[in-house]
């Protein structure tokens, strides 16, 4: 347990309790990982309670309905500092779509979009888009290939980083695990460790998710979609009707209750004579 923790020094303890779990493949009580972290020093700081629904905030109920696309700095010895553009998807936490360059302009973040939206085969007006008010993606260029696709743009308000919390704290998680942990000589470095970090992220508990991973959630969806496009009926004389659904429990008929309660009475009164 403690090698977890130290394993993982930027996680709370929920979050340890769960990864410990998931290695032991039996349950951990979080308030034993919070008393063993206590003494050896290894609690993170608690954020302040109490913070406000800004206009922002949203709902999603399915994947590839909203994605946050965002772009941070990265700072690369060999040519200074570049430029990460990432989007994610709000609902299974996936990392659908990233690239690090040497210049943040428009056709990067649009290249970002394209490549995510092929390799997902999304539909034409069934995503939205959400990203912040800069330069790049308030651009001509960038908003026409959004209309072009079919993409709605949800641009946030002004100093509201929580319109943007998906991607906002994936990228604080991103800086506390590794960009300020390591340091990137080549270009070639900085996209391979973004790259292994990802993938690892895609199978890593999350705390917004149930402490499920993205992979995990992004399963079911693809077991429900299949069930719900290849569910079989039953034929009936006089048409079809669906099947019940799983765990539906079955009524009595009340002709079968009248049958029983005469074999009951008669049982009765062969007993008495």
């Amino acid at each position: 347990m403690l090698g977890v923790a130290r394993e993982n020094p930027t996680d709370e303890t929920r979050m340890v309790a769960a990864l410990a779990w998931r290695e032991g493949a039996s349950p951990v009580n979080r308030k034993r990982v919070q008393r063993l972290m206590r003494e050896h020093r290894l609690l993170q700081p608690v954020r302040s309670e109490g913070r406000r629904h800004r206009p922002g905030y949203f709902q999603v109920a399915r994947p590839d309905e909203l994605w946050h696309l965002d772009m941070t700095s990265v700072w690369v010895a060999e040519h200074g500092w570049c430029y990460l553009n990432a989007a994610i998807d709000c609902c299974t936490r996936e990392i659908t779509g990233w690239a690090l360059d040497v210049r943040c302009r428009a056709a990067e973040a649009i290249a970002v979009v394209e490549r995510a939206v092929a390799d997902r085969d999304v539909i034409p007006g069934s995503l939205t888009l959400g990203s912040h008010n800069g330069t790049a993606f308030t651009s001509r260029a960038f908003r026409a290939q959004l209309a072009e696709q079919g993409i709605v743009h949800r641009r946030g308000g002004y100093r509201d980083p929580e319109s943007q919390a998906c991607i906002e704290s994936w990228f604080g998680k991103l800086k506390q695990r590794l960009l300020w942990r390591e340091e990137f000589e080549t270009l070639d470095q900085a996209r391979a460790a973004i790259g292994v970090y990802i993938d690892r992220y895609h199978h890593r508990p999350h705390s917004g998710l149930a402490h499920r991973t993205p992979r995990e959630v992004a399963a079911t969806w693809q077991d429900h979609e299949t069930i719900q496009h290849r569910r079989p009926e039953l034929s009936s004389p006089t048409g079809s009707r669906p099947l019940p659904e799983p765990g539906a429990a079955s009524r009595p008929r009340s002709h079968l209750k009248g049958v029983q309660q005469i074999l009951t009475r008669d049982s009765a009164a062969r007993c008495a004579a």
